[in-house]
């Protein structure tokens, strides 16, 4: 893999629970700790499926054992790989920069090279006040672009967009997300400022492809433009049976 292709891969956390169970065996102590903190039975089935998946995958990709992973947190919560065994075949230098993010039955995972990369994945909401959130966390010029949109679902639907490039960002900066909502994502490309964090900054994001009523974007620090390779999984009735399946280039 070279720094300049990131690797994305949709899973969906819907699963049956022979899976669910294979999934749960893999997680670390922390992860299950985590899955046991959240209040709502379908919550925790989507934790144990998203992070059960990541493992799969990414043992996969590196040709380890998905239950051998270690992870590490950075100062905001944001984990990266750890440990030793994270040079599989194929796999010269260090250990890849990774990303993970899931809402509702989806999950997304980025891979990439030697450059740190954020992924973010929302689905549309259908209970918050758009307008006024971009009004109080947002430039001028974005929330205006927000009340600008045709209607209740366009409001919703910039709003999102703007939402999932912001985090993808934050997310390589390892920073905190409400400054980073000040960033300038207008459009997809270079961002319009940096960040406090370990990587402050530039950016360069750009919109994912997922399927519908879903958002999402990919971001790698430094301006050189990259290419995404997008990949869906969809858990079979054995976790072992999971073959994650090519989607295209983007």
């Amino acid at each position: 893999m070279t720094s300049d292709i990131v690797e994305v891969w949709l899973i969906s956390t819907d699963v049956p629970d022979s899976v669910l169970a294979e999934f749960e065996a893999l997680l670390d102590d922390d992860e299950r700790e985590r899955a046991r903190t959240l209040l709502y039975p379908d919550r925790r089935r989507q934790f144990v499926a998203s992070h059960g998946a990541v493992r799969v995958i990414l043992g996969q990709h590196l040709g380890i054992p998905p239950e051998s992973l270690r992870w590490r947190r950075g100062p905001h919560g944001k984990p990266e790989l750890a440990g030793p065994g994270l040079a599989g075949p194929g796999l010269a230098g260090p250990a890849p920069q990774v990303s993970m993010s899931q809402s509702d039955s989806l999950a997304a995972l980025a891979v990439a090279g030697n450059r740190h990369v954020g992924v973010d994945i929302q689905r549309l909401p259908a209970d918050l006040d758009v307008t006024r959130m971009a009004q109080r966390f947002f430039p001028p010029e974005e929330a205006q672009f927000i009340r600008s949109a045709a209607g209740t679902d366009g409001q919703v639907d910039r709003f999102t967009r703007l939402w999932v490039r912001k985090e993808a960002c934050v997310k390589v900066s390892g920073g905190r997300l409400l400054p980073g909502l000040q960033l300038t994502v207008l459009t997809a490309g270079v961002t319009g400022g940096v960040l406090t964090g370990a990587r402050a900054g530039p950016y360069l994001v750009r919109d994912l492809r997922v399927p519908q009523g879903f958002r999402a974007a990919v971001a790698v620090e430094g301006t050189r433009p990259f290419s995404i390779t997008r990949h869906w999984m969809h858990p079979g009735q054995r976790r072992h049976q999971i073959q994650p399946a090519k989607l295209d280039a983007q």
